[in-house]
């Protein structure tokens, strides 16, 4: 308990403009018929990506815990539960944005349906590291994006967790893909996928050479779908410094993303404030292409689609135990060291952090 003190001290003192916190509200509270009592083994944080939601939930969220995407032990049932989950079973889930409970502590309440069974061949770390990131990408590369073999696809900063497996995604589903990096590390780091990308473009703030590799690689056709992680949105000196986006580094324009896009591309943006001015949406118009917004946890939201959202954590699971996707670098940090590592202000972005207990 001192430690997950500590670490809402933390985390609420210096994030600024959210409050990020660690709940202890779990093991205060009787289950509800359908839900279960799960001991947290591993618990991924992305403090930006935290944030960044929490701030877009803030008008119908109070609080912002720490910590979605967990993996640990069954340890109490509620009455209506499924055979399925019974006490000791592994499992691995995704914890709701709009919950007032954390992933980061030693028992956590989730819903039976935000969570399926491990792969008892997985370790935890990887299940906590893989099932948020590969949840983004399947439902960038199949949901919003169409993508079928034979397609082109162009994924910005593939060495990022979520870019690496994105890639591994659109090249299952047949893809030829092509990515960008910023640092010869993350050129290195993409190399090493097998099978290999098409192309790797050198994307960062003093060039922008992606348009015309792209054009180069595709013979002036485009792409069929561009899967980003945020774009800068404006031109003018006085803009640029009022939105900060001169402290952007390797995020390509808006421009260059819909120059990137062939005949009925599609583009699939993780830019939640994006903005088209009416030039943008000519150029989109005359290509007849699309734009789709990727945030993930409105499969957690909303259980209209919960089929279709289990099937994919299914599927992602037995993928990774087959090997057919890999999962990136990991880092595993004690929960008291925790504070101390996740709010450095150079984490190294091709890595996933994982909190241990």
């Amino acid at each position: 308990m001192a430690a997950i003190q500590a670490l809402r001290g933390n985390f609420s003192n210096q994030v600024q403009g959210t409050t990020l916190f660690i709940s202890s509200e779990p093991y205060v509270r009787e289950l509800a018929p359908h839900e279960v009592l799960v001991k947290i083994k591993a618990c991924a944080v992305d403090i930006q990506k935290e944030k960044t939601y929490c701030q877009i939930l803030s008008s119908s969220t109070k609080n912002c815990p720490i910590g979605h995407e967990v993996s640990g032990e069954i340890l109490k049932v509620g009455p209506l539960v499924e055979d399925i989950y019974k006490e000791g079973t592994s499992v691995v889930g995704i914890l709701p944005y709009d919950s007032n409970l954390s992933g980061c502590a030693d028992l956590c309440i989730l819903h039976q349906y935000d969570l399926v069974e491990k792969p008892s061949s997985l370790s935890h770390e990887v299940a906590a590291a893989v099932v948020g990131t590969g949840l983004a990408a399947y439902t960038a590369i199949h949901y919003l994006g169409h993508v079928t073999a034979g397609d082109t696809v162009l994924v910005i900063d593939g060495a990022s967790p979520q870019g690496y497996l994105t890639i591994q995604v659109a090249q299952l589903w047949g893809a030829k893909v092509l990515t960008t990096y910023k640092t010869l590390a993350d050129r290195q780091f993409i190399e090493s996928l097998k099978p290999p990308v098409a192309q790797i473009i050198e994307l960062t703030q003093r060039s922008s050479i992606m348009s015309s590799s792209v054009a180069e690689e595709t013979g002036g056709m485009g792409v069929d779908c561009v899967v980003d992680n945020g774009v800068r949105m404006f031109t003018s000196e006085e803009d640029i410094d009022l939105m900060d986006e001169r402290l952007l580094r390797s995020v390509p324009h808006k421009s260059d993303i819909i120059a990137c896009l062939g005949f009925s591309g599609k583009w699939i943006t993780s830019q939640s404030n994006l903005q088209l001015d009416p030039p943008n949406s000519e150029q989109l118009f005359l290509r007849g292409a699309s734009v789709s917004f990727l945030f993930p946890p409105a499969w957690t939201l909303t259980r209209a689609q919960h089929g279709r959202y289990h099937h994919v954590l299914k599927d992602l699971m037995e993928r990774v135990v087959a090997g057919l996707i890999k999962c990136s670098n990991i880092i595993s940090t004690p929960i008291q060291y925790a504070p101390d590592v996740l709010m450095q202000k150079d984490l190294d972005s091709t890595k996933s952090y994982i909190i241990t207990f």
